[in-house]
């Protein structure tokens, strides 16, 4: 019998000649053969995700991503702060120097940091860089200079030069404050992720970070990396959120080569991204994969909700819900009741719909596209190999092999290392087939006709 090697998009057939009954196998698109994928994630960690969100999704063995801020959580190492020269120092030299596009991060970065004192509170809320400084407008230099110059006059009234001043989240785009009274805990997380959820990445104190200069960003994503590694394990030191959603092109060059996985940008080859806001087709776009992101809020009904699962499901997509507030804590609430309702009609979809962890469905569709499979008939048994040149110590992810196997298999025995397991044979028009799980790098696995 000749060998037949295939790969994660299809068959390749190596011999001159394989006959009509050589076994076949393919990885699916999603895990266990589900027709799309859908990752619920969470952003600023607000009480009510954990408190009326977790428990629904946990009655109903739904996983989530919770994207959470590290600086505030009791027992973190690193909490909010500026990282640079002395205040004063910038303050000072402010005299001499205007503001100008070489200068306005650094001193963006540092006021941040000022903003209980009400006058640069009142600059920030206007100071939102879409890219780069040097697209920032001359006015907003102006204001800077202003409260810069309010500052020298104050005569260090503030304080600044003997502590650091914490930011106030509360008052960037006129958000409320992320964690509310009731406290979350390390423990909690390490409660969630037992339960099959995902913790990830949302800076030490939610900063904005295009008004960051670089040392300041790598401050917020890394310091809070090293708090997630520190409390939750290297398994959650995976996905990161850079907090308000942003597209930066700057922030994009720092964050990514340093995170496996970002939601702010989508930078694997074989995969299109349609974020919040844009309203493209799934349907339209033209790779292999699609992360089509959309951002619920208060006034987002039911019906629209779940006409998303409906057009994923249609697609194939890969579905990713950005959920702020719950049922009146946070951003843009959603009431619990129609969280429920979404939950429920998730699994009452289950059979075709994969509901997986933001970083589940990534490594899935990552381990598939880097995938070789090889499939050979011994005897009476059927022998299946699937390997990926990805970091094994990160991706080891179960994928979900279809291999053809005789007509007259009603089931089949699959066993590969220590693992065995026995799977019904199913039947299309053209073959029976069987779908099982197998460990990429894992060894052969063995299929034979179950007695």
């Amino acid at each position: 019998m000749k060998r037949l090697h295939t790969t994660a998009f299809g068959w390749m057939v190596c011999a001159a000649f394989v006959s009509a009954q050589e076994p076949r196998t393919e990885i699916t698109k999603w895990q266990d053969g589900k027709r799309a994928a859908v990752s619920i994630t969470f952003d600023d960690s607000t009480i009510n995700q954990f408190r009326i969100a977790l428990p629904m999704l946990n009655e109903r063995g739904l996983p989530a991503t919770f994207f959470v801020i590290t600086g505030e959580i009791p027992g973190s190492e690193y909490r909010p702060m500026f990282v640079g020269r002395p205040i004063m120092e910038i303050i000072r030299e402010s005299a001499k120097i205007p503001t100008s596009k070489d200068n306005a991060l650094e001193r963006s970065s540092m006021l941040r940091y000022l903003g209980e004192i009400q006058q640069v509170d009142i600059v920030l809320k206007n100071f939102r860089p879409n890219s780069a400084a040097g697209s920032i407008a001359k006015g907003q230099f102006d204001e800077f200079d202003k409260v810069l110059a309010m500052l020298r006059a104050s005569g260090d009234t503030y304080g600044v030069s003997a502590k650091p001043i914490a930011p106030v989240r509360s008052q960037e785009n006129g958000r409320p404050p992320a964690i509310h009274p009731g406290g979350l805990t390390w423990q909690e997380f390490r409660q969630a992720a037992k339960q099959g959820h995902e913790i990830g990445n949302h800076l030490v104190s939610h900063a904005h970070t295009p008004g960051l200069d670089e040392a300041n960003i790598l401050y917020e994503a890394m310091k809070a990396d090293e708090d997630i590694r520190a409390q939750m394990g290297t398994e959650h030191a995976f996905s990161i959120e850079s907090a308000y959603g942003i597209h930066d092109a700057r922030v994009e060059k720092i964050l990514v080569p340093r995170f496996p996985l970002t939601r702010n940008w989508v930078t694997d080859e074989f995969m299109d991204g349609i974020f919040r806001g844009d309203n493209r087709d799934p349907k339209t776009m033209k790779r292999e994969y699609v992360q089509w992101q959309r951002g619920p809020i208060t006034k987002t009904s039911v019906e629209e909700m779940t006409g998303w699962v409906d057009k994923s499901l249609a697609t194939g997509t890969w579905l990713v819900l950005v959920i702020h507030g719950v049922e009146g804590i946070g951003w843009e609430p959603i009431p619990a009741a129609h969280l429920r309702a979404y939950f429920d009609y998730m699994k009452a979809n289950e059979s075709h719909l994969w509901v997986a962890t933001f970083r589940d469905a990534a490594k899935y569709a990552r381990e598939r596209m880097a995938s070789a499979v090889t499939t050979k008939q011994v005897r009476d048994s059927v022998e299946v190999n699937v390997t990926h040149s990805l970091d094994p110590k990160t991706y080891s992810l179960p994928l979900t092999a279809r291999t053809t196997v005789p007509a007259q298999w009603a089931s089949a025995r699959v066993r590969q290392g220590r693992e065995t397991t026995t799977v019904p044979v199913q039947r299309d028009a053209s073959s029976a087939y069987v779908l099982y799980r197998i460990a990429p790098n894992g060894g052969v696995a063995r299929l034979e006709a179950a007695k």
